[in-house]
């Protein structure tokens, strides 16, 4: 009983650290949805239904739990969202902290590295354009 509630607290914690990340660049989304993820297939699958079900992370969840890869419309919008807002923060932060911005660069180059390199899945319709 312990053991459930301890993985259902780390992944509700999860999850709101997760959509905290949507808008804060240093907190990465999709590491914290997956920890999420897992947490919940060991102590509710109601929340790990509802999460899998979620509009935002539900169908990237789903193609990464079942290994199936991320599109290139996938991979083009999870690096857009990426870029987007660490440049963001790179210009709020413009003249502040030069080491700060230079750290929010390299995260976004490692992200953009493991997002290009993740496992390519094809569409049938992206095969007929």
């Amino acid at each position: 009983m312990i053991k459930r509630y301890t993985f259902l607290t780390i992944g509700v914690s999860a999850t709101g650290l997760g959509m905290v990340g949507v808008f804060i660049p240093l907190l990465p989304t999709v590491p914290f949805a997956l920890l999420a993820l897992y947490c919940f297939s060991v102590s509710s699958p109601r929340f790990q239904s509802w999460l899998l079900a979620s509009r935002l992370l539900g169908p990237t969840l789903r193609n990464i739990k079942e290994n199936r890869g991320l599109t290139i419309a996938e991979k083009a919008r999870v690096l857009i969202l990426v870029w987007a807002s660490i440049l963001a923060t790179v210009v709020w932060l413009l003249d502040e902290r030069p080491s700060a911005q230079i750290a929010l660069i390299v995260i976004a180059l490692i992200e953009t590295y493991v997002i290009v390199r993740y496992k390519t899945r094809i569409e049938l319709g992206e095969e007929q354009q």
